[in-house]
């Protein structure tokens, strides 16, 4: 590892999951120690798995390139090919997961024997943790628990969702596995969103939450404070969905008024999935041409929520997510009340949700100053909704 110590201005932050492994840099990579950038990489050098993991370990997220080199590097990014180094399984789980889910330690339990095989990734190769199937179940302890993160095959997926349901009859009002099932529910909406099928099983499991939300609040609560930090739309979907349920029950929104209101939240950026990843995860400040691309998911949204034959209540929700009570938000530049009452809701909880998740080259804010930037923008948001979502949240931060 190079050394060469650099003054930290004129540089912008990369994360270094974006970092292809195995590749040439294009560019020197830099490195924060002490408030001052060192070369950790330098151009042509490879990104490996030895030096991703020593970061990991580090827990350091980014590394950060000279502003003069911005473009090579995008270039590098949009014509980086993934199937240039797809020569083994681990490459494959570093770039797209296509057959490892990783799974949350907490919904493992004891109790319940588990039927599906449980793996571990040391830096190298996948190990199995625990060899289990339908035929040969096997419990399993906290206490033993590898410190990496636990995977599963993604071909047991459905045995992992049986779990959690099995879990959530067993253990009511868990809120860290009723998380884990929407979030997995979301996952296949998400990967096919006109599947009617999808929607019935997401419809449930949001009237689930709402009862658990009625029956104990501190339930929502919970779901609440539980930020994960997944860089994936769905779990940015459900984040807001929450919020925006929880919101509705603050304000003693009825039963099928909170289904609508999840269904609506849950789908809002839907059509995000006709975005190319190459805007969606951009380095940096998006080019006029490709914001214009990036605000067409709203429309894009609408779209599959009409094909789903939604309720127009939920149809407004997504069209006016992005609309604000000043006129200046999108796709048609509503004002006050023009906007949807579902739409104003969501916008607040998709407002805070993304000033609260760290993104490339931005980092998260806490839930203190994410409140008051919408404090500062209140003129975009609806006054006593956001009073209201003020004062939840004010209690847990």
């Amino acid at each position: 590892m190079a050394t060469q110590v650099i003054e930290i201005d004129n540089y912008f932050p990369v994360k270094t999951e974006l970092l292809p492994l195995g590749i040439e840099m294009p560019c020197d990579i830099f490195i924060q120690e002490g408030g001052e950038l060192k070369v950790i990489l330098k151009q042509g050098e490879r990104f490996s798995f030895f030096l991703k993991n020593k970061l990991r370990e580090k827990k350091i997220t980014n590394l950060y390139i000279d502003k003069s080199n911005e473009k090579i590097f995008q270039d590098f990014l949009l014509e980086f090919k993934p199937k240039e180094y797809f020569d083994n399984i681990l490459d494959r789980y570093q770039i797209n997961n296509e057959f490892y889910y990783k799974i949350e330690k907490e919904c493992l339990s004891p109790e319940i024997p588990v039927t599906f095989s449980l793996y571990f990734h040391d830096g190298k190769n996948f190990n199995i943790f625990l060899d289990a199937s339908e035929e040969n179940p096997k419990a399993i302890s906290q206490d033993y628990l590898p410190e990496e993160d636990i995977l599963i095959s993604r071909k047991d997926l459905d045995r992992y969702k049986e779990y959690l349901e099995k879990l959530i009859k067993e253990r009511k009002y868990e809120s860290k596995i009723l998380k884990e099932t929407a979030k997995l529910i979301l996952r296949d909406v998400y990967i096919e969103p006109t599947n009617r099928k999808n929607l019935v099983i997401l419809c449930d499991k949001i009237n689930q939450i709402i009862d658990y939300g009625i029956i104990e609040p501190k339930v929502l609560e919970n779901l609440l404070i539980m930020k994960k930090f997944d860089n994936y739309n769905y779990v940015h979907s459900l984040n807001v969905m929450i919020l925006s349920l929880s919101l509705g029950l603050k304000i003693k929104l009825d039963k099928e008024e909170l289904r609508l209101l999840g269904i609506a939240s849950a789908l809002h950026d839907i059509g995000k999935i006709k975005i190319s990843p190459l805007i969606l995860s951009k380095l940096g400040k998006l080019t006029e041409k490709e914001f214009q691309i990036y605000k067409t998911h709203v429309i894009e949204s609408v779209n599959i929520a009409k094909e789903l034959d939604l309720p127009e209540k939920v149809i407004e929700g997504i069209a006016h997510h992005h609309e604000k009570l000043n006129g200046t938000g999108y796709p048609f530049k509503l004002k006050g009340e023009e906007i949807s009452f579902f739409g104003k809701i969501i916008a607040i909880a998709d407002a805070y949700e993304m000033l609260t998740t760290p993104r490339a080259m931005k980092y998260a804010l806490t839930p203190y100053n994410a409140l008051m930037i919408l404090v500062q923008d209140r003129g975009c948001y609806d006054k006593s909704l956001l009073e209201t979502f003020i004062k939840m949240l004010g209690r847990l931060i």
